[in-house]
């Protein structure tokens, strides 16, 4: 599988635990699991869209030069 989907799947994880902690926010859980759902979302989207910018590792380029 390559980064750029498994940034995409990371991104679409990262929106669903974020769509969670909305959740629990309003049903007024503020407590350890609103938090953890949070920065797991958060980080899970860095993670992804870091996966998604990055270009891959050519060996091919150092014969080249």
């Amino acid at each position: 599988m390559s980064d750029k989907i498994r940034g995409t799947i990371a991104v679409l994880v990262g929106v669903f635990a974020l769509v969670q902690g909305f959740i629990l926010y309003s049903a007024g859980r503020v407590d350890w699991h609103l938090w953890t759902e949070v920065v797991a979302g958060i980080l899970l989207i860095l993670v992804g869209v870091w996966r998604i910018k990055r270009t891959p590792y050519d060996p091919t380029s150092e014969l080249i030069k």
